[in-house]
């Protein structure tokens, strides 16, 4: 009964409505990248995430708890799953709307208020309880975060072209009949 109990909190029953909404939204966009780089813009994310909170929600800082007790618990399990959505999305657009120049400033302080905004309902649902942050602290995370996941994404892609570009030449001189270099 317990566990019935713990999945009827409005915390845990927020995670997991974000965590559907999220998962299939990405299940739809899923191919429109290559799996290799949305893989890797996942785990960097979660990674990233969890360096951060394991660095500004523990002591010394001890900022914020995530979910009702500062210990892990199945809840927090369920909102670690929400930050490779987060990851992938913030990812898939900028590569869908090709993202360049100047403009990547004005995508990362959208994506930035975008975050600021769903900590805020995070922090109304109760999955977030602050300490001693603020909410605005978060955005000048937010923009860190964001312009680290447009380098990585930067590095992933370009690596993946070389790759694939590296792959064909090879390819291309077997089938011609050429050696190998």
């Amino acid at each position: 009964m317990a566990f019935i109990e713990l999945l009827l909190q409005k915390n845990v029953l927020f995670s997991l409505v974000c965590i559907l909404v999220c998962y299939t939204i990405i299940w739809r966009l899923w191919k429109a990248l290559p799996a290799s780089v949305s893989i890797l813009m996942m785990l960097f994310s979660t990674v990233l995430a969890f360096g951060l909170d394991n660095t500004l929600g523990v002591e010394p800082f001890d900022f914020y708890n995530t979910n009702v007790v500062p210990t892990f618990t199945l809840p927090d399990a369920f909102t670690w799953l929400l930050y490779p959505a987060f990851g992938f999305l913030f990812t898939y657009f900028y590569y869908r709307f090709r993202i360049g120049g100047a403009a990547i400033t004005g995508y990362i302080l959208l994506w930035s208020g975008l975050g600021v905004a769903f900590e805020a309902l995070n922090v109304y649902f109760d999955v977030f309880q602050y300490k001693q942050w603020k909410l605005t602290y978060s955005f000048y995370i937010y923009l860190l975060v964001q312009t680290l996941y447009v380098i990585m994404f930067n590095v992933v892609r370009n690596a993946f072209v070389q790759s694939k570009y590296a792959y064909a030449r090879s390819t291309s001189r077997w089938h011609a009949g050429r050696k190998r270099y």
